[in-house]
């Protein structure tokens, strides 16, 4: 029969690489991965104590596995709160892309230009990309 082809997106038409939108993606969904990762650890007791909130309902009475904390806080309301906030940042954020789309801002994908602990203060260009590689990788083994 007739072999259909699936075009990829064609966001290059709209002037934002391909490359560049993969790769601002991967590292945003990276980024959360690890913190996911670490809260989920956190809050259930994996570095000898459980980290939570302040208040009854964040308790381990109230919560007792990050597992049933889903639930728990949509039923509550917290994470209604917690999608808008999320919906705020993604908003702020995706003008870079508009910017960059209109060739107005030529930032590396995923660099917020926020270094507020000094990691990368100091470095060599090799240092910087040791540690931008090792942030990719650790990303992206959260992500699995």
């Amino acid at each position: 029969g007739k072999r259909r082809v699936i075009q990829p997106p064609q966001w290059e038409q709209k002037g934002i690489p391909t490359l560049y939108w993969m790769r601002e993606a991967e590292l945003k969904h990276s980024r959360v991965a690890m913190l996911a990762w670490f809260g989920w650890l956190a809050t259930d007791g994996g570095f000898g104590m459980t980290l939570r909130f302040p208040g009854e309902l964040y308790s381990v009475e109230s919560i007792p596995t990050a597992y049933e904390a889903h639930n728990v806080l949509v039923d509550q309301g917290s994470m209604g709160f917690l999608l808008l906030a999320v919906a705020f940042i993604e908003f702020c954020t995706s003008a870079v892309l508009v910017e960059v789309a209109g060739g107005g801002n030529d930032r590396e994908a995923g660099d917020y230009m926020l270094d507020p602990l000094n990691f990368l203060k100091g470095k060599t260009d090799d240092e910087v990309f040791r540690m931008k590689t090792r942030e990719l990788l650790n990303g992206r083994l959260a992500m699995l």
